[in-house]
């Protein structure tokens, strides 16, 4: 299997020189406050010296019904399914605002997006029992998103779905699917979904805050382009990135069925519809098999107990109806991103 090669980033501010010696960069890690506290090598940061929230989040999100007039169908979409309620969110809505604060009935969770790193998450809200707000804290790790918490003022790392300062540090955020497909295929599998709307504020500061850092430089046997990748995360948090190029899935719907780590896996994807997506089997007691299922979105594939399931891991029909298959962690990003974050730790299934 292709392994990725390590990189080295240099420290960075997107408001202050790029050419700082190094020897005074390392001075201002033990006299700087912005550079206190970080539970990640701070020369992995990208620092803002503005106050949090330059990029405005949405935190009270209206919809509109799904239609070819408020989307475009080739416009990439991310679906977030709770119960029987289908909300998708623009990506070009999330370029502009890379938060939005959400809720379905007393289900409270945050939708996410980076830009440069192109990884779009969904994550719970809550948090030691308590709601939290996220915001755009304008600093980078790894080139990606940190978000963070208005109740603890903790900051979070997107990709790696965990605080790496403040009194949260070191915990973990419990991810839920986000289905990243064309808006045209979500159009055909859930025809009545609600889609967010465009609030009117805009923000002079967005721009800015999206220069390229052309000081990054990386080493990678990945091609160009975005992966899919399910995490296989250790209790030493030496994580392991399974990657799926589109590539590797025909224009028809294909399921591969296969043990990854300590879970039995289901990846079902089509590069013509765009969209790539990872269940665990709830029955991994029994020789399950799945097959794909064509033309009949929302429905993706079978089982040989007469389950069919849909582009959301609901079974739709069958003896198990009702019941949703679990998602591991997995999400899209560019592949620097795949390479920056876990390094040597990354396996391309199309090798396999």
């Amino acid at each position: 299997m292709k392994k990725a090669l390590l990189f080295s980033l240099l420290i960075a501010s997107t408001f202050l020189s790029c050419t700082k010696e190094k020897n005074e960069i390392l001075d201002n890690v033990f006299t700087d406050p912005l550079l206190l506290g970080w539970q990640v090598p701070v020369n992995k940061l990208i620092l803002s010296q503005l106050p949090s929230d330059p990029i405005p989040s949405i935190d009270n999100p209206s919809f509109e019904e799904m239609n070819y007039e408020n989307i475009n169908s080739d416009e990439i979409v991310f679906l977030y399914r709770y119960k029987n309620i289908v909300k998708v969110y623009p990506q070009s809505i999330m370029e502009e605002h890379e938060i939005v604060n959400d809720q379905i009935d007393d289900h409270y969770f945050a939708v996410t997006f980076c830009p440069r790193t192109g990884s779009a998450l969904a994550w719970n809200r809550e948090i030691d029992g308590k709601i939290t707000e996220f915001g755009v804290s304008g600093h980078l790790y790894n080139e990606n998103l940190i978000p963070y918490d208005r109740n603890t003022n903790s900051f979070w790392s997107q990709m790696n779905l965990e605080a790496i300062r403040g009194i949260n540090a070191g915990n973990e955020l419990k991810t839920s699917l986000l289905l990243s497909a064309k808006a045209s295929t979500i159009q055909k599998a859930f025809p009545k979904a609600s889609i967010l709307a465009n609030p009117s504020e805009k923000n002079s500061q967005i721009n800015n805050l999206k220069q390229t850092n052309n000081l990054i430089k990386y080493k990678s046997e990945l091609i160009s382009g975005d992966y899919f990748g399910v995490i296989n995360r250790s209790i030493s948090r030496d994580d392991e990135a399974l990657l799926f190029n589109y590539d590797d899935f025909n224009d028809s719907i294909n399921v591969y069925q296969f043990r990854y780590g300590n879970s039995d896996l289901i990846v079902a994807g089509s590069k013509s519809l765009h969209f790539i997506v990872a269940f665990q089997n709830y029955n991994s007691d029994y020789n399950a098999q799945f097959q794909a299922i064509q033309n009949d979105l929302p429905v993706i594939f079978g089982d040989n107990k007469g389950n069919k399931y849909d582009i959301s891991g609901l079974t739709a029909s069958g003896p198990n109806a009702g019941l949703r298959l679990s998602s591991p962690i997995s999400y899209v990003a560019h592949s620097f991103a795949w390479v920056l974050f876990f390094n040597d730790r990354i396996e391309y299934f199309g090798n396999n």
